[in-house]
């Protein structure tokens, strides 16, 4: 629908034209001179705007494809604003409405053309369980001049799950012995891989770590089985894993088990790394060796415990002990050794024999001592770049992971630290080498409505403490913790608290007792699941823009000594645009008789667009003097035009022309 336009424009606007010259800048986008009519020009093209109009609402999935059932993933709705002859309007308000079930990617529901004159804005389900029928619709208005657009009717629909290419990595398995069963989620009826859903993984004998699992990085689901049951004894034979989520269909697979080997010992820890007896880790670790006799635990038989390799300062059995020790097994079978690391790092086996038949026996693996564990304080993240292209696949940055100590000394070898991401897709993990370690994040579906992607990445550690009475140890009661970590989440929505509502990937250890530090965007907790203990799960979140390749332009001017304005990547005017987007200003002097040249020089801003910016928050980042850009101007004169040339690194070129005034 239209509007023909009869206000008269204020003399403070300016006019911002997209065409082949030179041009100026200004405090707003319309010509404070006008027209001969009187009429506003359009900011695009520098014509006369006689009519204001506005194209139906389309709604479009994250893959790209028009719908009208919006799902939890939500949509984009986009309009175009055009003039008489059809051509996009920049600058235009653009608010939508809509009748209830849904929540708009802004406050108001409003946002701003840009220079093709589309406007956009997320649509998400309120609660991911909402359904029925609802509608939306749009009004834009341009200097006065108003437009809106035929309700478009639209549903929500519940997701129907379901799991899908269900695997595991053997279905050999030793008695005892562990795999990796993969699966993923997908929507049943667009055949689209689904992030944040439960499943829940039992069998018929074993555990799994962990037994539930949410879904992320493109639907993806792994847990680890493990052929031991709940009681502690071993699995034999057939095996059925069975996989289920709330309102989804079970799916199952069977793993083949080896018979357990009469009279014989199994090493069933797994991995230990303790720290040196200063690093303010625990003070002691344990293994275990698991006695069979014709497959069952065997109970009261004595096995011989040595120390074969080991640090020179290493006891074991009980504090200064290195003296081979005899060890009754316990009621299921159980050989339990206690380690005792001193201040000297290195590997250690240990071997359990049979008293009874020295031909059974079990070496222990992957034991070690280290300098210590990576501590809360000494987790550094940095990135290549935080500004990707959100359209196109494939644009990448690296995250790197440095880990220290508490003693400021690189972490052991195989330290593994694990990330998440909101979109897009990153590496899962990395384990470091020589302290460090990198993953890579990449534009691919799915894609935030936002343009905003939270990196959430973890690793085992140990918190941060104040070492009150000076013996390199943490103590309860003596010592103090700096900032007390428990629970955490991946914080999509940027409001430091988990919003079950929404599915954010959360990781629980059901801790409690202690009061916890409250939660920010770098390092996400939650309230009254913290105690006093040493270890802990280090973490730290980082923040991305997947930014469009049309920029945004805001407080446009051009007087006196300087051209000035704000660019951004997306209309909501929450992400820069990306990295390597390059801007230039071109004069063009159309007062050629007054013996003055118009020149124009950047004297603030960053031409390539910068690597790493601050992203503050959805709200405040368009406040921030980030994606503040100002020109020096030399000899201009009213008349003279600027014109500002963007070209993205997909190599989309967008241009304004402004009036000096």
């Amino acid at each position: 629908m239209s509007k023909n336009i009869s206000l008269k424009l204020s003399t403070v606007a300016l006019a911002v034209l997209l065409a082949s010259c030179g041009g100026g800048g200004s405090e707003g986008y319309f010509n404070k001179q006008g027209s001969s009519s009187g009429n506003a020009l359009n900011p695009s093209t520098g014509e006369e705007v006689k009519s204001v109009n506005i194209s139906t609402i389309q709604l479009i999935d994250q893959n790209g494809n028009l719908t009208q059932a919006i799902a939890a993933e939500g949509v984009i709705a986009k309009v175009k604003v055009t003039d008489q002859s059809g051509k996009g309007i920049s600058g235009a308000l653009v608010t939508f409405t809509v009748t209830g079930g849904v929540v708009l990617g802004s406050t108001n529901g409003a946002v701003l053309t840009n220079t093709n004159g589309e406007a956009s804005i997320s649509v998400k389900p309120e609660n991911i369980n909402t359904n029925g029928a609802y509608q939306i619709s749009a009004i834009a208005d341009f200097d006065g001049a108003k437009a809106s657009t035929k309700a478009l009717n639209f549903s929500l629909q519940a997701t129907n799950i379901i799991l899908v290419d269900m695997t595991a990595a053997s279905t050999q398995l030793e008695s005892g012995g562990s795999t990796n069963i993969t699966l993923k989620t997908q929507d049943a009826n667009t055949k689209v891989n689904q992030n944040n859903v439960n499943v829940e993984f039992t069998a018929t004998c074993g555990k799994f770590e962990p037994a539930t699992v949410i879904s992320s990085n493109q639907g993806d689901i792994t847990t680890a089985y493990r052929a031991i049951d709940a009681a502690g004894k071993l699995c034999e034979g057939k095996q059925t894993i069975t996989a289920i989520g709330s309102n989804i269909p079970a799916k199952i697979i069977e793993v083949d088990i080896a018979a357990i080997e009469a009279n014989s010992l199994v090493y069933t820890s797994d991995a230990v790394n303790l720290g040196i007896k200063s690093s303010g880790s625990a003070s002691s670790g344990q293994i275990e060796f698991t006695l069979y006799a014709n497959g069952i635990p065997a109970a009261n038989k004595d096995v011989n415990i040595e120390l074969l390799r080991g640090p020179k300062d290493l006891s074991f059995y009980e504090l200064g002990n290195r003296t081979v020790q005899k060890i009754a097994s316990d009621p299921d079978g159980k050989v339990r050794v206690n380690l005792y690391p001193g201040n000297i790092p290195g590997p250690v086996e240990i071997k359990a024999t049979l008293v009874a038949n020295s031909n059974v026996s079990a070496l222990s693996k992957n034991v070690a001592i280290s300098t210590g564990r990576v501590t809360q304080n000494g987790l550094s993240l940095s990135v290549s770049k935080n500004s990707l292209q959100n359209v196109i696949d494939g644009d990448s940055a690296t995250v790197i992971a440095l880990m220290a100590d508490r003693n400021g000394n690189k972490v052991p070898d195989g330290t593994v630290i694990s990330f998440v991401a909101e979109g897009g897709s990153i590496t899962p993990n990395c384990s470091s080498k020589d302290g460090q370690c990198s993953v890579t994040l990449i534009t691919q579906n799915p894609r935030p409505l936002d343009n905003r992607v939270t990196v959430l990445a973890y690793v085992e550690g140990d918190k941060s403490f104040l070492d009150k009475d000076g013996d390199n140890i943490y103590t309860i009661g003596i010592d103090t913790l700096i900032s007390n970590i428990g629970d955490f989440f991946r914080d999509d929505n940027e409001d430091n608290l988990y919003s079950a509502n929404l599915g954010e990937y959360l990781y629980k250890r059901g801790a409690s007792g202690a009061t916890c530090a409250a939660s920010g965007i770098k390092q996400p907790n939650i309230v009254a699941t913290c105690d006093n203990n040493l270890d802990g799960v280090i973490r730290q979140q980082l923040l991305f823009a997947f930014a469009e390749n049309t920029p945004t332009f805001t407080n446009v001017n051009a007087s006196g000594s300087l051209l000035s304005f704000n660019m951004y990547g997306n209309s909501a005017q929450g992400v820069p645009m990306p990295t390597g987007t390059t801007v230039s200003v071109t004069p063009e002097d159309n007062t050629k008789n007054n013996d003055l040249s118009c020149t124009a020089e950047l004297s603030v801003g960053s031409s390539p667009v910068a690597n790493v910016f601050n992203l503050l928050t959805p709200s405040t980042f368009k406040n921030s003097n980030q994606t503040y850009y100002g020109y020096r101007l030399k000899e201009c004169a009213v008349g003279d035009t600027l014109k500002v040339s963007v070209s993205s690194p997909d190599s989309k070129v967008s241009t304004i022309y402004v009036s000096y005034q």
